[in-house]
């Protein structure tokens, strides 16, 4: 069962994906005209497609998506944090770029980064405990939790206060294979810390494991309206279409008791 809504989501999100639906729309299209099917079909289906790229190119459906996402996540950092005694920082992975046989943490990583250290010295100023926990293999042959303890390291984290979860491959692992390493420490005060369109989806899987984190959102992302379609708009739509379709995910496998 779960294989099955496994792949009919990953299907789901090819239809978020600009490029695909104009694929699609043309195979559709030359099969009918093949076939001799009706023209004014062949014109809707093509009318429909140049509408939906317009919305997506020109910045109009990523501004509410945008919105839908981030908003209750832009004043976090603003919360009062010394509330939190002993807190566990868990920063999510943002991905890993291998330039020349040469792995590099994304360059989203490092808002996630900074974030989290701002919050780890704030405790650390006043003296009081502070973990933060690394979430995130990656698919690099150096994980992300170890390339992000080696940055944070440098930046003057001591090495006692940094704890590496270097086995999850997705979100729903970093909720899952966190909680295993959160409940043998005892605690349930952390901070979660990813960028603000992936946070709302996050949040829910971490609450899916009975965990309640309090959302600290590193960075965000946003479109622009134009008048013309342009592939900047195209690509963060793409990429908060596919975040809407993983929260929906979320939701249906929380109701099916499927996410444990």
């Amino acid at each position: 069962m779960k294989f099955l809504l496994d792949f009919l989501f990953r299907v789901f999100q090819l239809f978020t994906e600009p490029y695909f639906l104009v694929f699609l729309a043309i195979v559709i299209i030359a099969v009918l005209k093949r076939k001799n099917k009706s023209k004014n079909l062949r014109i809707g289906i093509f009318i429909s497609t140049v509408v939906m790229v317009i919305l997506i190119g020109n910045g109009f459906l990523g501004k509410m998506i945008s919105g839908y996402l981030q908003k209750a996540y832009l004043n976090t950092s603003e919360m009062k944090r010394t509330a939190v005694q002993n807190p566990v920082i868990v920063v999510l992975g943002g991905g890993i770029v291998d330039i020349d046989n040469t792995e590099k943490l994304h360059t989203m990583s490092y808002s996630r980064m900074v974030t989290a250290y701002q919050l780890y010295h704030e405790y650390r100023k006043n003296n009081q405990p502070c973990k933060i926990l690394i979430s995130g293999k990656g698919r690099g042959h150096i994980s992300e939790a170890e390339l992000f303890s080696e940055d944070f390291k440098k930046m003057g984290v001591a090495d006692v206060d940094i704890i590496k979860e270097d086995q999850s491959m997705n979100t729903y692992q970093n909720a899952k294979f966190s909680n295993e390493i959160l409940k043998k420490m005892r605690t349930s005060n952390i901070y979660l810390v990813t960028s603000g369109f992936h946070m709302k989806r996050s949040v829910a899987l971490f609450e899916t494991f009975g965990l309640k984190p309090i959302p600290q959102a590193s960075d965000f992302i946003d479109t622009e309206i134009t008048w013309f379609p342009n592939s900047y708009n195209a690509a963060f739509t793409f990429i908060m279409l596919k975040e809407v379709v993983g929260i929906w995910q979320v939701q249906v496998y929380n109701s099916l008791e499927m996410n444990k």
